[in-house]
């Protein structure tokens, strides 16, 4: 499976859709860094990534970077089961700054 990123400059978010991993790093830089030049980019949208690695997270965490040398709020939002994962798994996700929370659908039933 590959990925799409689509930007709606728009609105300011730049959805990701399927794996976020190595096989995809080079392509998805390229398109993150065009929505990031375009001075628009406020959200990324994560919840349709369905594999997230570390060459995945240095993307994100790159353009969180990025966005705050130049000044700019960048938010990631809807954070995926996979993407929740690696997350706690790496213990970054207090470090990315962006309300972490749990999807409605994994969430157990109060016993």
């Amino acid at each position: 499976m590959s990925n799409a990123l689509r930007f709606d400059a728009k609105t300011g978010r730049l959805r990701i859709t399927g794996e976020l991993t190595i096989y995809q790093a080079a392509a998805a830089k390229a398109e993150l860094l065009k929505a990031l030049d375009s001075g628009r980019l406020r959200e990324i949208d994560l919840g349709a990534v369905t594999e997230l690695d570390t060459a995945g997270l240095q993307l994100l965490l790159l353009a969180k970077r990025t966005a705050a040398e130049r000044g700019e709020a960048l938010q990631l939002v809807n954070h995926s089961e996979p993407v929740l994962d690696v997350l706690t798994l790496l213990n970054v996700d207090a470090a990315l700054g962006d309300p972490v929370l749990i999807p409605a659908a994994s969430q157990e039933p109060a016993r």
